[in-house]
């Protein structure tokens, strides 16, 4: 047998293992950050805690999220990118800890542990894994079969998620998906801390250097400026939509599916579309290029949110509409994570890719405090996937 053949042999058995250890890491935790998502409100409501001051707490969150976080995660270049996923870990079982007292200053300071534990779990995990494809000399296909499973059984996982909340609320009440997620955090912890291996982007570099070669990097590359800005306007698109879906589907009066409406089985149903997606995102890159996708992607999108606009009350059409969008998430992220090992150095990836969620950030606060209606607000996001769009389509040509 040739040196090469066995090279081939060891790549191929190494990144079988990758595949493995990144999706149990990964999905460990997911599973414990989205196990309490269907009960945060239903539980604050329980303490006595007005809405208002539930989407206050939100504020915190992405201000927490948008400052302190987007520091703490671009640390992960230069002191370990393993490190920052124990530390992902370590914020979140902190903000299911706060959620078990119910005073308003222990919710607050829990919300600000979830928002630097969300800027590590954007950005971190996807660096880990890119530098470890890197450092290993694997092809993209190994990155590209990796990524596109985490989505597929990172909505699997979801699905599962909640069918397992509702039976944990129904029979232990509401703080106990927030219990158990502390156990999956846990075992998250235990499992990355044995299992994977530390990777640095530039370890000997002065933070404040970081800082700045990250800058010099935007400015001398627009294609990652642009990358970054198609992110940032659809995932902000998808947030706001998670807010507001239930509203608009209460607020439409005509062509209803029943009273009350079936919120958990209707978002099932959400995430099923997303799986389907997820599905379909590997063979549609095989046939399309990232950017060629994504631009199709943003249009159709676009047209979904079109229509709680066009016809708010036809409460069915308006429902086909989300299943529709949640359908495009599904098949985004493989996309945009693709395209994002194409354009952003290995080296400076989570302080690029902490920057590149600033505006995504800031449009998610303007609409929190802006108060908007429901008409507004879905026009602010079809206006701006129409503008991801355009800036995709100008991307392809660079």
């Amino acid at each position: 047998m040739t040196m090469f053949s066995l090279s081939s042999i060891s790549k191929r058995l190494f990144s079988h293992k990758l595949h493995s250890i990144y999706l149990t890491g990964f999905l460990l935790l997911s599973i414990g950050g989205y196990l309490p998502s269907a009960y945060s409100y239903a539980l604050f409501s329980s303490y006595g805690i007005d809405r208002a001051t539930i989407e206050l707490f939100f504020v915190y969150c992405f201000v927490a999220s948008l400052f302190v976080g987007t520091f703490v995660a671009s640390l992960a270049d230069r002191f370990g990118r393993r490190l920052a996923c124990l530390s992902c870990s370590f914020f979140y079982g902190l903000y299911h800890v706060a959620c078990h007292f119910p005073s308003k200053q222990s919710l607050i300071i829990g919300h600000i542990f979830r928002g630097i534990g969300d800027a590590l779990y954007a950005t971190a995990f996807e660096a880990w894994l890119m530098q470890e494809h890197k450092q290993r000399n694997l092809n993209d296909q190994h990155l590209e079969h990796t990524l596109n499973n985490a989505n597929i059984y990172l909505n699997i996982a979801t699905i599962g998620t909640g069918f397992l909340a509702q039976l944990l609320a129904k029979s232990y009440g509401y703080i106990a998906p927030f219990t158990v997620g502390v156990g999956f955090f846990m075992i998250t912890f235990v499992f990355i801390l044995c299992h994977w291996s530390e990777n640095y982007g530039r370890e000997k570099s002065h933070m404040h250097a970081s800082f700045v070669s990250a800058m010099k990097i935007l400015r001398a590359d627009t294609r990652i400026l642009l990358c970054g800005l198609c992110n940032a306007l659809f995932s902000a698109s998808s947030y706001i939509w998670l807010i507001e879906w239930a509203p608009t589907l209460e607020a439409a009066t005509n062509l209803t599916i029943s009273k009350p409406l079936p919120l958990g089985y209707i978002y099932s149903g959400y995430l099923s579309s997303r799986l389907f997606g997820a599905c379909m995102s590997g063979p549609l890159l095989k046939r399309f290029r990232p950017q060629m996708l994504l631009s199709i992607l943003y249009l159709v999108a676009a047209l979904a949110l079109s229509i709680p606009i066009i016809m708010p009350d036809e409460q069915i059409i308006v429902l086909f509409g989300f299943v529709v969008f949640q359908i495009c998430i599904g098949t985004f992220w493989p996309a945009i994570a693709l395209l994002r090992s194409e354009y952003i150095p290995n080296e400076l990836r989570s302080t690029l890719m902490n920057y590149l969620r600033v505006p995504q950030l800031l449009l998610m606060l303007i609409v929190l405090l802006g108060h908007f209606s429901l008409s507004t607000v879905f026009t602010l996001c079809l206006s701006m996937l129409l503008v991801a769009m355009l800036i995709m389509l100008l991307l392809r040509k660079l």
